[in-house]
């Protein structure tokens, strides 16, 4: 066997590439590990994080729900859109195995919460954490959080990881007044009561979360009419 420093550098690195190197588990036998491997292993379980970190996962009828997971009560399939659910399934340990349960109760319950991709952050969702409540028959250690949507783009994938970080504590109490409004019945013209008591800029959003652009009057300090050029449902965010 030629020596290790003879060989060809490979500056092409992909997650199917192999190191060579010794099994601490098995005698200290000497094996093959791939890439992809190794950066799971220090993702899920050396790196530090100010983020917490769970995978998503679809559980069947049969399914056990593993430790460091998010689900649902019943399978949602493969791919489950950030605006499509109001509550989970958590487990009370992340994927590094840290007890974090505690966490769900103070200081996120009030709070702000960004839920996004742990491989591409360009896939998030943000809510309110509303409650958290042990959930003893979807398994050992897991609780239902309730959840109020804000906004967001994409979805939960199966069996992809996923940060839950803190963006904002205690919102109601410190952050800025904000009003989410729900039309949930078509029309050209929305009439908001948003009760801020100041004049909030608006963004408009169809049902399939697409920005829209609306004509917005401010009747008073706590009301406002949006008028469209054709009537639609969605959303309306004042802040």
């Amino acid at each position: 066997m030629a020596k290790i420093s003879t060989y060809a550098l490979d500056t092409d690195v992909r997650g199917t590439d192999k190191v060579i190197g010794t099994d601490g588990g098995a005698a200290n036998a000497t094996k093959n590990f791939t890439i992809d491997k190794v950066a799971d292993f220090l993702n899920t379980s050396r790196i530090e994080s100010t983020s917490i970190r769970y995978r998503y996962q679809d559980v069947g009828i049969h399914d056990q729900r593993a430790s460091g997971t998010i689900s649902f009560p019943s399978s949602l399939g493969n791919s489950v859109p950030f605006n499509s659910f109001n509550s989970m399934i958590l487990s009370g340990n992340t994927q590094q195995n840290q007890g974090v349960s505690s966490y769900y109760t103070a200081p996120l319950i009030g709070s702000l919460i960004l839920l996004s991709n742990a491989q591409n952050p360009t896939n998030w969702g943000i809510y309110k954490w509303l409650n958290a409540v042990e959930n003893p028959e979807a398994g050992d250690d897991f609780y239902t959080i309730s959840l109020e949507f804000v906004n967001g783009v994409g979805s939960l994938i199966k069996d992809k990881d996923y940060f839950i970080t803190m963006i904002f504590y205690d919102y109601e109490e410190y952050g800025d007044k904000n009003y989410l409004y729900q039309q949930d019945v078509p029309s050209a013209e929305w009439v908001v009561m948003h009760n801020l008591n100041k004049f909030p800029s608006v963004s408009i959003v169809d049902s399939a979360n697409r920005e829209v652009v609306g004509q917005v009057t401010y009747d008073t300090l706590n009301q406002a009419t949006i008028t469209f050029s054709a009537p639609f449902s969605g959303k309306a965010f004042f802040n």
